[in-house]
């Protein structure tokens, strides 16, 4: 089933005179053929909100810059995706400061060279204040809200207390050195402008339309997505606030609109190259640009042996062989797929007698999951469905059983990836055969476990989930790389805040740090709140 429509592309494409524009304001690279091109969207005189929405969307998509560091070198790497001999430091649990820092630092500060689209806080914030109060205004501020939303999720799951309330206030208040919220309060504020979002919606008042990378403008959508969120939230507080999750998961399935309930129903960034080229991975694809120019990146051991031992589909369609290097003929008989395991670098690659460094005899990405137009997914119906599987098993009072929407989920995560084109699927007789061979077990720890690898594999090219999601749950079952790195051999669980934030904003900084226990010896191994962190007033593992 072609899930990438020709409806769909045609919205990217009605976009792209939009998206040239975003390129001329806030490419550096046009600055000796436009002058002063410093301007962007989010100061300009004349405001365009459709044009900021746009904008903002890209943003919170990434460019190659923050993703290659967070998701690419950090946090697939950690959960065993993929691996990489070189210098990925979530490989080898190693801290390096600016690549630890670089989703802050964007999403605060803007990307290098001024590229300002990156600055998702800041544009977030300044969207919204332009939009207040003004009543047609309502549905694109109810989607803006819910943007800011994805934004803070993700910044107080990489890294805990965060600057929150106060963030984003520099030209709107003058407010420099904003204080770091604690993540418990992040949370409570997260749910609250979730609900305010979705009340607010109105289907007599316009909203972004065609401007709207995820959703074309569906108020019904967006009241998907915006509770869908609100069940990650609530899975996500599931060991230091079970009463609460329960509440919040009840709450987002039965209010205004449901959750998702397809895979139409997909958040995602339809990307496309463009005419103009524009920054790395601002029109792209970010991790296809950097898979493209950098290709380094090997489906790890571990994942590449899960889905063996249980013949799934997937393993041809998220990698292959390229034995003769990267240019020459795919190898995509599963049986001859061989993963790279985490935390060995070349030298102890070719001193192992398991292994071998000739890196092409390794499972590469598959080229269709590398391609510069490929989307970029923030949600999906496949892990709505998994999280309701594991609120069913739970006990929580959600509609339908644990064993459909784990096969509904299943069979979701596996329809999905049709979006990277018509050549990347799994046909219905493969994914029937898979549940028949793979069903939801009896017990409830052997369910939970089985549903949150399901999520795992479902989640894979969105690190920031994907890690989230196993520090929350435990599932896989994962070991260490055999790397000593900064973290004494344990798995990294936060990465850390830039260093500049110490000499800007030293007294916030330096508070934020001691609220969590955090030292420099462990900056990365200290615990979010939701992670059983240190104020969390309760923890069941």
């Amino acid at each position: 089933m072609p899930f990438l429509t020709r409806s769909r592309i045609a919205r990217v494409a009605s976009l792209l005179s939009v998206g040239v524009l975003a390129l001329v304001l806030l490419s550096c690279d046009g600055v000796g053929d436009f002058g002063d091109t410093n301007e962007d969207p989010t100061t300009a005189n004349d405001p365009n909100p459709d044009l900021e929405f746009t904008t903002l969307q890209l943003g919170v998509s990434g460019s190659r810059f923050d993703m290659w560091r967070t998701n690419l070198i950090y946090t697939m790497p950690i959960v065993q995706h993929i691996a990489n001999p070189g210098f990925y430091a979530g490989n080898f649990n190693q801290y390096v400061g600016a690549w630890s820092a670089s989703l802050f630092d964007t999403r605060y500060g803007g990307g290098p060279n001024g590229s300002n689209f990156l600055r998702t806080v800041t544009n977030a914030e300044t969207l919204i204040s332009e939009l207040e109060g003004k009543p047609r205004q309502v549905n694109r501020l109810a989607a803006t809200r819910i943007m800011r939303v994805l934004t803070f999720q993700r910044l107080t799951d990489v890294y805990g207390d965060v600057p929150y309330f106060d963030a984003g206030k520099g030209a709107l208040e003058g407010e420099f050195t904003p204080h770091y919220t604690r993540q418990d309060s992040i949370y409570m504020d997260l749910h609250d402008e979730l609900r305010a979002a979705v009340d607010q919606f109105d289907a007599s008042q316009p909203t972004f339309g065609g401007a709207d990378l995820f959703f074309n403008g569906s108020i019904d959508q967006w009241k998907r997505f915006a509770n869908s969120l609100q069940l990650r939230l609530a899975l996500r507080v599931v060991k230091v606030r079970p009463d609460l999750a329960q509440s919040w998961a009840e709450e987002a399935v039965n209010a205004d609109g449901g959750v998702m309930q397809s895979v139409e129903d997909d958040a995602y960034v339809p990307h496309q190259s463009g005419p103009s080229g524009g920054p790395a991975g601002f029109n792209t694809n970010a991790h296809s640009e950097v898979m493209q120019s950098f290709p380094g990146q090997w489906l790890s051991e571990t994942f590449v042996d899960w889905m063996k031992d249980k013949s799934d589909p997937r393993l041809t369609e998220y990698g292959a062989l390229a034995p003769g290097g990267l240019d020459s003929a795919l190898v995509e008989d599963p049986a001859q797929q061989r993963g790279m395991p985490n935390g060995f670098d070349n030298n102890e690659l070719a001193a192992s007698n398991e292994y071998t460094d000739d890196l092409d005899q390794y499972t590469r990405i598959h080229p269709n999951l590398r391609d510069r137009n490929d989307p970029m997914f923030f949600q999906t119906y496949a892990e709505v469905e998994l999280m309701l599987a594991e609120a069913a098993v739970r006990g929580w009072n959600v509609p339908g059983s644990a064993e459909a929407h784990y096969e509904a989920g299943v069979r979701a995560a596996m329809n999905y990836i049709t979006r990277y084109g018509e050549n990347t699927s799994v046909s219905d007789s493969e994914i029937t055969q898979y549940l028949s061979d793979n069903p939801l077990p009896s017990g409830r720890e052997a369910r939970l476990r089985a549903i949150n690898n399901q999520y795992w594999a479902a989640t894979f090219l969105n690190g920031i989930e994907s890690w989230s999601n196993w520090r929350r749950s435990g599932y896989p079952e994962l070991t260490p790389a055999p790397e000593e790195g900064d973290t004494g051999g344990q798995f990294i669980r936060r990465l850390d805040y830039p260093q500049g934030e110490r000499d800007l904003n030293g007294d916030n900084y330096q508070e934020a740090r001691e609220r969590q226990n955090i030292t420099q010896s462990n900056r990365l191994t200290a615990r979010v709140w939701w992670d059983c962190g240190a104020y969390a007033d309760q923890c069941a593992e």
